[in-house]
């Protein structure tokens, strides 16, 4: 993954926070279309998977996420730093259970 390239094109991009927040809810509304489509969940027969499908989806919801993280400042020793104390944290609680 190449984080130098997301964090350049989050600095280009002109949304502002609270619209990449929305652009981050459209992609996940998006996501969970496709899940819902290749579950073949109720209501979901007539429709047709995208392109990528769910890896297209969660990869678009990945780089949303990120534009908002290096919109507000953050660097990517932080991402780094912050991912390894959230993985500490969910190993934790699956060890629990």
């Amino acid at each position: 993954m190449n984080l130098k390239r997301i964090e350049q094109l989050a600095s280009l991009e002109p949304k502002s926070t609270m619209e990449r927040m929305v652009k981050l809810q459209e992609e996940m509304g998006e996501l969970a279309q496709e899940v819902l489509i290749h579950h073949q969940a109720s209501g979901s027969s007539s429709k047709s998977p995208g392109v990528d499908g769910i890896a297209g989806e969660c990869v678009d919801v990945i780089i949303v996420a990120l534009s908002i993280f290096f919109k507000n400042g953050h660097t990517q020793d932080e991402l780094k730093q912050l991912i390894e104390k959230k993985c500490e944290k969910w190993e934790k609680f699956q060890a629990k259970n």
